[in-house]
């Protein structure tokens, strides 16, 4: 079973825009471009046989997109885009055994564009195996990988031309852009505590007493703290920048001040010990003591700013991993 945080606002009477156009263009819409530019990297990298330089913008990509994914509203904007990011990254989504797929793919002498039908065939995870795992000296391989890389840009950029079609709602509309934005927080400290760290460090429900490194969101290229990091970074970019209005400015103006200070010291705290962290120490001691940051971090968000804000909430179980 897994948490699905669902959102309402009671009685909100903010009378300044919760999100500023600032926050906007240099968190959401630049994170996409940099995912975009690094998809890019990757695929030119790959063209050119420089499979070292692929697999170092390989990180800049994982970086750039889970910061894209951490803040990722767009579904809430438009549900047509509700199942986008399954189609980028199926992380804890997907039962398939994707890497036993891929390895059928390269064997068989189908056409390539073919034999890839599958979205998960197409996805940051499946580029990870090739990459991580695979000789590119095989053209296959590499006209597999090149397949990849281009689905991945295209729904990014998808992904940035329907922010860019609904800017305006999500600026202007201030009462739904802060629900769907604390939301997504919210939810989405769920499953880093549960699934990236959680499951790793054996410290969730699942897997409780049982660590395993190879849990790891991206263990096949030791990116999974990397991950963890660029999630954390995203958290901070929206709710404590020293640029521009965020949510934590809000937050304050309307009386959380105690709240948004706690969580954000939560949010410090668990940053702080991620960049002490190696991929490996996901599993010891250091897992343990991150799993319990990003739940106070999650408690604070869910508990104390929810509440304070106005927001009543309800947490539905749904069938799932």
């Amino acid at each position: 079973m897994k948490k699905i945080i669902l959102l309402t606002v009671l009685l909100l009477s903010f009378t300044a825009n919760a999100v500023s156009r600032d926050l906007f263009e240099q968190v959401i819409i630049a994170n996409v471009e940099q995912s975009i530019n690094s998809a890019r990297g990757i695929s030119d990298s790959i063209e050119k046989n420089k499979i070292k330089q692929a697999q170092v913008l390989f990180t800049q990509l994982i970086v750039n997109w889970k910061k894209v994914q951490a803040t990722y509203v767009l579904g809430d904007l438009n549900e047509d885009f509700l199942d986008t990011p399954r189609y980028i990254d199926i992380f804890h989504g997907n039962n398939e055994d994707i890497k036993t797929q891929l390895d059928l793919i390269i064997s068989v002498t189908d056409d390539v564009e073919y034999a890839l039908y599958k979205h998960s065939h197409k996805t940051i995870n499946a580029l990870e195996y090739l990459l991580f795992t695979q000789d590119f000296t095989n053209d296959r391989i590499k006209a597999m990988a090149l397949i990849m890389t281009k689905s991945i840009q295209s729904y990014l950029n998808q992904i940035k031309t329907a922010y860019q079609k609904y800017r305006v709602k999500f600026i202007q509309d201030e009462q739904f852009s802060s629900a769907i934005l604390l939301n997504t927080l919210v939810s989405g400290t769920y499953a880093l505590k549960e699934w990236r760290i959680g499951d790793v460090a054996g410290m969730s429900k699942k897997h409780k007493g049982e660590a395993d490194a190879s849990r790891g969101e991206y263990a096949l290229s030791k990116n999974s703290v990397a991950a963890i990091l660029a999630i954390l970074q995203a958290h901070k970019q929206v709710i404590d920048s020293p640029k521009y209005k965020d949510f934590g400015d809000i937050a304050i103006k309307f009386g959380a001040t105690q709240e948004i200070n706690k969580t954000i010291g939560y949010l410090n705290q668990a940053i702080n010990q991620v960049m002490q962290m190696q991929e490996q120490d996901l599993s010891d001691a250091k897992g343990k003591d991150l799993y319990k940051s990003t739940s106070q971090l999650m408690q604070s968000y869910y508990s104390s700013l929810m509440n304070k804000l106005g927001f009543v909430s309800q947490v539905l179980d749904a069938d799932g991993d």
